[in-house]
């Protein structure tokens, strides 16, 4: 149940910000009940919904730990997800994503079955497509049955560069 201070999801406003990261510029949007979407690009994500402020300070927490993610120093986000619009099966598969092992991968089809559906390879694969919250949701450590990288809405190279950080193949500084 949402507490009574929160007011709908059409209502309530998506604070926006910008951070520069490994792998581009990226936009954090958040609402009062957790991270609305994660993207990459230079301008923000218009897919965020609701009425969308720039607001730097809002989205403080989800930048510091994406920050700390891809310095190396973040192995688990403790970030709420704002899940609006999202269905059972989405959630389910999101879900079962969150339990992959930093710098361990899955197949689509043993996501699927992670997620209580066994015969569904393809449609989390969708599912993982439509996700709005890579990294926080580890889209990147899903990969094809035969080990190949696949993609899942990015560039491969985004997904093949986040992988060698979490099995420590990304030199970092600082």
């Amino acid at each position: 149940m949402v507490p009574a201070s929160i007011p709908p999801v059409a209502a309530m406003p998506v604070s926006q910000a910008p951070f520069d990261s490994p792998i581009g510029r990226m936009w954090v949007a958040v609402s009062p009940r957790g991270l609305v979407a994660i993207s990459r690009g230079e301008s923000p994500d218009p897919e965020a919904g609701g009425p969308r402020v720039l607001d730097p300070a809002a989205a403080g927490s989800a930048i510091a730990e994406l920050e700390a993610y891809f310095a190396g120093r973040l192995q688990t986000f403790s970030l709420a997800l704002d899940l609006r619009g999202a269905g059972p099966f989405d959630r389910a598969v999101w879900a079962a994503a969150q339990e992959i092992p930093y710098g361990e991968t899955a197949s689509y089809g043993e996501l699927a079955a992670m997620a209580g559906y066994p015969r569904a390879a393809r449609a989390a694969g969708n599912a993982m497509a439509r996700c709005p919250f890579s990294p926080v949701v580890p889209c990147h450590r899903v990969i094809h049955a035969d080990g190949s990288i696949g993609g899942w809405g990015t560039d491969t190279w985004v997904k093949r560069w986040m992988l060698d950080l979490e099995r420590g193949r990304v030199g970092l500084t600082g």
